[in-house]
């Protein structure tokens, strides 16, 4: 598994406080067969301090001088939505794109979904980078709306899932919306978004089975390694199945009224 989603940097943001728990999470996650981890730690995220680029590797090395080549560790991020999205990618001083590619791993809030938000994606987009919308199966709007979602994916965004939601970690109505995202193509990769090694660990073996008996070995291939490979490389993925929408009629003008078009 390449796990594109991991809060494993030591002291910057609600992952581990600590480099000894940051050094037994890369190993617990060794274990769970995680081969290669990009780190995600929060940014611009008004109750965490803001960390550099530069420093945020500099934590990453000392990680990597702890723990040796296995996993493999690189730098990515977690953006805390915002519509500036573009123009702060064009800075470069605070969003790291996962892998140093042209992917972007970015977090809602858990209670909405943003008006207008496909307006500053497709503005990222211009610039040449591929947003990555995180854990939706535990954002409300898009458990109630699912069809927002497939909307987004339609207009270029990508998803990535929670692998314990399929097991019921974050309650029984994101397990249930991750499963009916999985059932209608609209998730793109699977990431554990571990944060420590007791409530959050990098435990991924028993979400991994639920996911093969869901979804079958070609999938969960695709969501665990392909597609995160190619994020790794900074390439198209090889896997990007079409969303299927189940919605009624006459949805596609009020999602237009939903995001603010005209």
């Amino acid at each position: 598994m390449i796990d594109i989603h991991h809060h494993i940097l030591p002291g910057v943001d609600d992952g581990p406080h600590e480099l000894d728990e940051a050094v037994e999470m890369c190993r617990m996650a060794v274990d769970e067969g995680i081969e290669t981890i990009v780190a995600t730690p929060h940014v611009l995220r008004g109750r965490w301090p803001v960390f550099s680029p530069l420093e945020l590797a500099a934590q990453l090395d000392r990680l990597r001088h702890a723990v040796g080549d296995s996993p493999r560790l690189l730098l990515g991020s977690e953006y805390f939505f915002a519509h500036d999205m573009a123009d702060l990618l064009r800075t470069g001083a605070s969003i790291v794109p996962l892998a140093a590619s042209r992917y972007v791993l970015l977090e809602l809030a858990a209670n909405n979904v943003p008006p207008m938000l496909e307006q500053p994606l497709y503005r990222a987009q211009l610039d040449g980078w591929v947003p990555i919308i995180a854990h939706p199966e535990r954002n409300l709007v898009f458990q109630q709306k699912p069809e927002l979602l497939a909307y987004l994916i339609g207009h270029g965004a990508r998803v990535q899932l929670t692998a314990s939601s399929l097991v019921g970690a974050f309650g029984p109505q994101a397990q249930a919306s991750a499963r009916l995202f999985l059932e209608r193509n609209m998730v793109h990769f699977v990431a554990t978004d571990a944060h420590n090694t007791d409530r959050r660990p990098p435990l991924v073996k028993k979400a991994l089975a639920a996911l093969r008996e869901l979804a079958g070995d070609e999938v969960t291939e695709a969501l665990t390694h392909a597609n995160p490979l190619a994020v790794v490389e900074n390439r198209g993925l090889p896997w990007e199945p079409e969303p299927q929408e189940d919605a009624p009629a006459g949805l596609f003008t009020r999602l237009r009224s939903f995001f603010g078009c005209r």
